[in-house]
């Protein structure tokens, strides 16, 4: 049996390796994550012109284990926690924002599928612990009621990680109740949609299907898989399957969002230390010190994204590791008013950084002007979109009750 040990003083969760588990600790995960970062950079741009992630970066991911972070042990994964999972998705965004936003949901979606009956699950696992699946709700599709089944019909978009799937969960609506339905990915059409501004490399493509046949055992109820209490946490007892749906699904974009602006900041002092700005008299920006001045205040503000996304990590952690696990309000708007605030200091640093590096940091040969336009679109994401966020965190700070139920 694998036990978790707690550090709350170190702020980590970690699974300990043995060589009869072989399931890496969160050390020597990150050590992998932290490998694999030098190429992601070489590979940045070429991520953006293919608008998906090359296959070379692929097997890299599955090599390193990254994709079976979420996964039961039971099934072979390595049942890790949510600190694990948040500072790996932040890490990858230090090579590359795009590999990290679809590593990151695809990581997330095998812990969905985690979640299912006993069949499913013996189906989806059964080429191994780390199956590929896209997921997307938006919108919602209609199902018709069939023989062994339903009939489905719908266009889905921001498919992330479809491109690199085996699965696809569709959400659709059966007379007013919401399911998720499992189907085949070659059972799909994907339409190419994804031409953006920002994260370019995650190909987020659309789903389309119409009249397709899902088996009852491949549709399920919303409500069930969401839930503490779902038939995937009757089978594993890694504490992760147990924790709600909506917990983890809110921690990819900050996770990267915050990476981000630390490759930015990166690149940023490395600039400064051999850059010559015109119509001054130092011999680098660095000696200006107007410049020093800018850099401290770039520093401080990804300094401030980094505390408030470790307080929202800390109360997400904090919550999975009691019972009941789900979340009281005030706890939601408090972690989720965290991830915003990190997000928009983030994005803060990220155009300061821009605003003084140049002329040529707009070419898009430039790693800055990408890490800008995945930023961007990053902010633009429903767990990042500041306004909505701070509406309900305030009332569930005020303890007036949350008005939109997802929050």
């Amino acid at each position: 049996m694998t036990i978790y040990i707690d550090d709350v003083s170190a702020g980590v969760s970690t699974v300990p390796g043995s060589a009869s588990t072989g399931i890496p600790t969160h050390e020597e995960l990150l050590a992998r994550v932290d490998a694999l970062v030098p190429r992601l950079r070489e590979r940045a741009e070429e991520t953006e012109n293919l608008r998906r992630i090359p296959d070379i970066t692929l097997l890299e991911l599955q090599d390193a284990g990254v994709f079976r972070i979420l996964a039961p042990i039971g099934v072979g994964g390595y049942g890790m926690g949510v600190e694990t999972y948040g500072e790996v998705v932040r890490r990858l965004a230090r090579g590359c924002p795009s590999t990290a936003w679809n590593a990151g949901h695809l990581m997330e979606h095998v812990w969905m599928l985690a979640r299912w009956p006993q069949a499913v699950q013996d189906e989806v696992f059964a080429g191994g612990p780390a199956p590929l699946a896209a997921a997307t709700g938006a919108p919602v599709g209609i199902a018709e009621e069939a023989p062994g089944g339903y009939l489905i019909t719908g266009r889905w978009s921001f498919a992330s990680g479809v491109l690199h799937s085996q699965w696809a969960l569709l959400a659709v609506d059966h007379n007013g109740v919401r399911l998720q339905c499992l189907v085949p990915i070659n059972d799909v059409e994907i339409v190419d949609t994804w031409h953006t501004a920002g994260l370019r490399g995650t190909g987020s493509n659309d789903i389309h299907a119409q009249q397709l046949f899902v088996p009852a055992r491949r549709a399920a109820a919303w409500t069930l898989l969401t839930a503490e209490d779902n038939p995937g946490s009757r089978i594993h007892p890694d504490p992760i399957i147990s924790t709600p749906m909506g917990t983890l699904l809110n921690i990819v974009a900050p996770s990267a969002a915050l990476g981000a602006a630390e490759l930015a900041l990166e690149l940023f002092r490395e600039q400064m230390l051999r850059r010559k700005v015109k119509n001054t008299a130092e011999s680098r920006q660095a000696d200006s010190a107007v410049a020093q001045a800018r850099f401290a205040q770039a520093y401080g503000l990804v300094a401030t994204a980094r505390l408030h996304w470790a307080e929202a990590v800390r109360l997400v952690d904090a919550s999975h590791r009691r019972q009941p696990r789900t979340m009281a309000e005030g706890t939601r708007a408090q972690y989720r008013l965290s991830f915003a605030l990190s997000g928009e200091a983030a994005a803060q640093a990220v155009n300061l950084i821009m605003a003084r590096s140049g002329g040529s940091a707009h070419r898009l040969s430039h790693p800055l002007q990408r890490i800008q336009r995945d930023v961007g679109v990053l902010l633009n994401h429903p767990t990042l979109a500041t306004d909505p966020i701070l509406e309900q965190a305030g009332r569930g700070l005020l303890g007036l009750g949350l008005s939109v139920s997802s929050f």
